[in-house]
């Protein structure tokens, strides 16, 4: 960190004489369904040290008035105070270009996963120019599949085999320390506009409805394990805005031809 001569810090942190080149100004923390005021309150003081000012919080139980909440806090009122609280896990990632989920399963329901190292370097580079949500799990259950699909990486931090999860606001210290680490300390290059989630989730479901439409049957009937593998192939590397559109105007000729063969065309 470099300090002023009133002795407050600037918000940049040096390393072999570089400066980030940005803040993690576009970095979002979700907590999905955080049980325990001390948790959130413990999550907000790790976003401060790491210089993360954005939490959301999907139901939530209560908090703002909790005292542990603000002795867990402390030295970081305004990561509470600016926290926004929503209903659902789609709200909290509107707006994004990026959707980074943690888990300590694997399982067939899983998506791309990598090691919390990799997944923030990448993290940490798309948010120079796009907003990315890193997603938690709540303390008791994690995220739950609905919730797994909604994430274009998955990642799983190493421990000891015999007690994998880490407590709510441990596992946001490690992640957050990761992605601070990871800032590049220096400008990247401009690169195509990303495709935000919104624009991820119409693409998914164009697919599908084309696929649909020309009587596509996946194996064994089974079309929610198809949209699982579709998601998985299409997070593999994060979507670009033109690769979109030549979805779209992919299934759009489908659609097309489609119809031009029911009139006999």
């Amino acid at each position: 960190m470099t300090t002023d001569a009133d002795g407050e810090t600037d918000g940049t942190h040096e390393a072999a004489g570089l400066v980030v080149a940005q803040p993690l100004a576009n970095i979002r923390v979700v907590l999905v369904e955080p049980a325990s005021p001390g948790n959130i309150g413990s999550v907000a003081r790790v976003l401060k040290n790491t210089g993360i000012e954005n939490l959301v919080l999907v139901r939530p139980a209560p908090w703002r008035e909790e005292p542990e909440t603000h002795w867990m806090a402390h030295g970081s009122a305004e990561i509470l105070a600016t926290a926004r609280q929503v209903e659902t896990l789609e709200e909290a990632l509107s707006g994004t270009h990026f959707v980074m989920g943690t888990t300590h399963r694997q399982g067939r329901f899983r998506v791309v996963e990598q090691r919390h190292e990799s997944a923030c370097a990448e993290a940490a580079q798309l948010c120079q120019q796009y907003p990315v949500a890193v997603v938690f799990g709540s303390e008791k259950d994690g995220l739950s599949r609905d919730e797994l699909r909604l994430c274009h990486r998955l990642v799983r931090i190493p421990s000891a085999v015999d007690h994998p999860s880490f407590n709510l606001s441990q596992a946001v210290l490690l992640i957050a320390y990761e992605l601070f680490r990871a800032q590049p300390l220096v400008p990247l290059p401009e690169a195509a506009p990303l495709a935000s989630v919104d624009d991820f989730e119409r693409v998914v479901h164009h697919v599908l409805e084309s696929l649909t439409t020309i009587g596509f049957k996946p194996f064994n009937d089974d079309m929610s394990n198809f949209e699982r593998v579709l998601r998985r192939f299409l997070s593999r590397a994060p979507l670009e805005r033109r690769d979109a559109w030549v979805l779209h105007r992919i299934c759009g000729q489908i659609s097309k031809f489609c119809r031009r063969f029911e009139r006999g065309v």
